[in-house]
C-alpha cells in the first residue's frame, strides 16, 4: 500500500521526470530535514540528561562521603551554575544571631564576600520567610533587589531564581539562588524543576552534616563523661582506701602514715605531709618517696606557710612566687621543693592542721586545677578522719583516769577496814605490857601492812598495763581465816557472831590477796546490814565441777530497788557514807577468776551471797 504522499503520476518514455516525480523528490527534502532538526534536539536533550546524570552522581557522591560540609556545598555549587546553565550561585543556611534571632549567612557566595540577610530582607530573605521560591526575569525592576552587592562586588545581576532548602519535616535549612541565566531567563518547568531537586540534595546533604556533627558530638561527650566516671571511680577507690586505713590503724601516727602514703600515690608528689595542732605545739607527719614516715614536733608553724592557710581554701605556692622555698622548705621538712600545695584540714568547723604536698618539678602546670580540687577532697575525708581518731585517743584517756580514778576509789574503800584494824591493833600494842601478845598484836598489823601494799600496787600495775591477778593454787580456808582477821574487831564492836562452816577441804587457783577483798567487802556489807546484834554464816562445799563459797547473813535482806543493779558501780543504799563500788570491786575479781557470783534471799529474812570457783 502506498501513501497519498508518494502518487506518481507518469513518466516519459525518454526517463525524464514528470511534475508527480518533482513533488515527491521535494517532500523527500523537507522530510530528511525535519527529521535530521528532531534528531538534534533529541541529541541535545540526551546530552543534557547525561550531564544532568553526571553531575547529579558527583552530588551524590560527595554528599553521602565525609567531606568537610563547606566543600560539599562548595561541589553543589559548582554543579547548580553548571547545570542551570548562570554565571553564579549563591547558598545561604539559616543561623541563630543573638541580636536579630534568625536569619541568611551566605556559606558559599563566589567573589561576594559574607553575606548576611533578616528573614524578609531582599529576595534571599523573603524567599526565607514565605518558603516560597521567586523567579524574577529583570532584578532591577523588583523592589526586593538591593543593588548594593554589585556596586560592591562590579557584578552585574540580570535575573534569578531563587527557592528555599527544606528537609523531610518541612523546616527551613537555607536557600539557594541562582543568577544570570547564560542564554535567556529561568525557565518556570525545566529550571524551577531542576533547582528544587538540587535543594533536595542539598538538604540531605546538610541533614546528614547535622546527624554526623551531633554524632561526633555525643562521641566527645560520652568519651568525657566516660573519662570523668573514670576519674570519679578513681577518686571514690581512693577515698575508700583512705577510710578503710584509718579504720584498721591502731593509732595516729600510723593512720597517718597510711594515709599520706596513698597521697605520694595519687598526686604522684616528691613529698607529703601533715601537720597537725597539739595545743601549744604541732606534730608534723612527713612522707618522702621511698622513705617511711617520720615524726617531728615544732614550737611554731613553718615561715613558708602563709598567714590564711586555714581558710578552706588551698593554697599553691611555687618557687616563682616565693623563690626562696626551696630553702624554706628544706630547713623545716628537711626537703627542698619548688612546688608546695597547702589544703586545711578542717573537722566540725575547727582546723586541726593542713595536708601538705611538695614537688621538685619546675613546670608551670604543677598543681593544676584538677589536683587543687582533688587534694581539697582528700584534705575533706582526711579531717575527720584524724578528728575522730585524736577524739578517740583523748576519750580513751579520760576512760584510762576515770578506771584509775574508781581503782582509787575501790582501794580507798577496802582501805578503811585494814586502817582500822592495824588503828586498834597498836592501840593494843601501846597498852600492852606482855611481849607475846605484843608480838602477836605486831605480826597481824603486819599482815594488814602487806595487804595496804598489794592495794597500792595493783594501781601501779594497771596503769603499766599489767595484769593484776596472781593466781596460785591454796585452800580455801586460808584466804577465808586471813579475811576474818581483818573483820573480826568490827565484829566484836558490833556483836556480830561470824560462823564458819568449812565443807571444801581440797585447793583452787586463786589470787589470795584479791579473795580476801571479796570476802572482807562481803561480810563487811553483811555487817552494815545488819547494824548491831546478828549473825554472819561463811560455809564452803563444792560439787562435781565447782568449789562454792557462801556468806549468808540475817539481816533485812537487798532493797527491791537495786536489786536490778546490785553489782553496777556507784549503787548504794542505806550506808551512810556509802561510794556505792564494794559490789562493783567484788564483781571484777570474781570475773578475773573466771568465776561467777549470785545473791538470793534468805528465809524468814536476810541475804546470801554465793561464789563459785571452777575446779580445774
Amino acid at each position: 500500500m502506498i501513501s497519498d504522499d508518494y502518487k506518481i503520476t507518469s513518466v516519459s518514455a525518454s526517463g525524464d521526470v514528470d511534475a508527480g516525480q518533482q513533488n515527491m523528490d521535494l517532500y523527500d527534502e523537507t522530510w530528511i530535514s525535519a527529521n535530521a532538526s528532531r534528531n538534534y534536539d533529541a541529541f541535545e536533550r540526551f546530552a543534557r540528561i547525561q550531564e544532568q546524570l553526571a553531575a547529579f552522581r558527583k552530588i551524590a557522591t560527595v554528599v553521602s562521603s565525609d567531606a568537610n560540609i563547606r566543600d560539599v556545598l562548595k561541589i553543589i555549587c559548582d554543579k547548580t551554575t553548571q547545570l542551570m546553565r548562570a554565571e553564579r550561585t549563591t547558598i545561604f543556611l539559616v543561623e541563630e544571631d543573638p541580636n536579630v534571632g534568625l536569619c541568611l549567612n551566605s556559606i558559599i557566595a563566589e567573589k561576594s564576600g559574607v553575606i548576611r540577610l533578616r528573614f524578609g530582607q531582599g529576595i534571599a530573605g523573603t524567599v526565607a520567610k514565605s518558603r516560597q521560591y521567586l523567579n524574577i526575569d529583570n532584578v532591577y525592576q523588583c523592589s526586593l533587589f538591593d543593588p548594593s552587592f554589585d556596586k560592591i562586588s562590579g557584578f552585574k545581576t540580570r535575573n534569578c531564581l531563587a527557592m528555599p532548602i527544606m528537609n523531610i519535616q518541612r523546616e527551613l535549612l537555607g536557600v539557594v539562588q541562582v543568577i544570570n541565566k547564560i542564554n535567556g531567563d529561568f525557565r518556570e518547568d525545566a529550571d524551577v524543576e531542576m533547582l528544587s531537586s538540587i535543594c533536595s540534595q542539598i538538604a540531605v546533604s546538610l541533614t546528614q552534616h547535622h546527624f554526623y556533627t551531633s554524632l561526633i558530638n555525643k562521641n566527645f561527650e560520652l568519651a568525657e563523661a566516660r573519662e570523668k566516671l573514670q576519674q570519679k571511680n578513681d577518686e571514690l577507690d581512693m577515698l575508700y582506701a583512705l577510710e578503710r586505713e584509718a579504720a584498721n590503724s591502731i593509732d595516729l601516727p600510723s593512720m597517718i602514715e597510711h594515709m599520706l602514703s596513698r597521697c605520694l600515690q595519687a598526686f604522684r608528689a616528691h613529698y607529703a605531709g601533715i601537720f597537725v595542732n597539739s595545743g601549744s605545739r604541732y606534730v608534723l607527719h612527713s612522707v618522702r618517696q621511698k622513705t617511711g614516715c617520720t615524726r617531728v614536733f615544732l614550737d611554731h608553724l613553718p615561715e613558708f606557710i602563709p598567714a590564711n592557710w586555714q581558710s578552706e581554701v588551698c593554697v599553691r605556692l611555687s618557687i616563682r612566687e616565693i623563690q626562696s622555698l626551696p630553702e624554706l622548705t628544706e630547713e623545716c621538712l628537711g626537703f627542698p621543693l619548688n612546688g608546695v600545695l597547702i589544703s586545711p584540714l578542717i573537722h566540725d568547723g575547727t582546723s586541726m592542721g593542713a595536708l601538705i604536698l611538695g614537688t621538685q618539678d619546675l613546670t608551670p602546670g604543677t598543681f593544676a586545677p584538677s589536683e587543687i580540687k582533688l587534694a581539697s577532697l582528700f584534705a575533706a575525708h582526711i579531717a575527720p578522719s584524724i578528728g575522730t581518731q585524736l577524739n578517740r585517743e583523748e576519750n580513751e584517756k579520760k576512760q584510762h583516769l576515770f578506771v584509775i580514778g574508781q581503782m582509787l576509789s575501790s582501794l580507798l574503800h577496802d582501805m578503811k577496814t585494814p586502817l582500822a584494824n592495824i588503828s586498834g591493833y597498836v592501840e593494843l600494842m601501846a597498852a600492852q605490857n606482855d611481849p607475846q601478845k605484843r608480838s602477836s598484836y605486831a605480826e597481824v598489823v603486819g599482815r594488814h601492812l602487806e595487804t595496804l601494799k598489794s592495794m597500792s600496787s595493783e594501781i601501779l600495775q594497771f596503769a603499766r598495763g599489767e595484769s593484776a591477778v596472781i593466781l596460785l593454787k591454796k585452800p580455801l580456808h586460808i584466804v577465808i581465816a586471813h579475811a576474818l582477821e581483818l573483820v573480826r574487831t568490827e565484829a566484836e564492836r558490833r556483836c556480830i557472831e561470824i560462823t564458819c562452816r568449812e565443807n571444801f577441804n581440797g585447793s583452787i587457783p586463786y589470787d589470795e590477796v584479791k579473795i580476801q577483798r571479796v570476802i572482807v567487802n562481803l561480810v563487811n556489807n553483811a555487817m552494815e546490814a545488819i547494824g548491831q546484834n546478828g549473825h554472819i554464816l561463811i560455809t564452803t562445799y563444792s560439787d562435781e565441777l565447782h568449789a562454792i563459797l557462801r556468806i549468808e547473813d540475817d539481816g533485812p535482806g537487798i532493797p527491791p530497788d537495786i536489786a536490778d543493779t546490785l553489782f553496777d558501780a556507784f549503787v548504794s543504799s542505806g550506808k551512810k557514807g556509802g561510794t556505792g563500788l564494794g559490789l562493783s570491786v567484788v564483781q571484777k575479781i570474781i570475773d578475773e577468776h573466771h568465776a561467777s557470783i549470785a545473791w538470793e534471799p534468805v528465809v524468814p529474812h536476810g541475804t546470801a551471797f554465793v561464789i563459785s570457783f571452777v575446779l580445774s
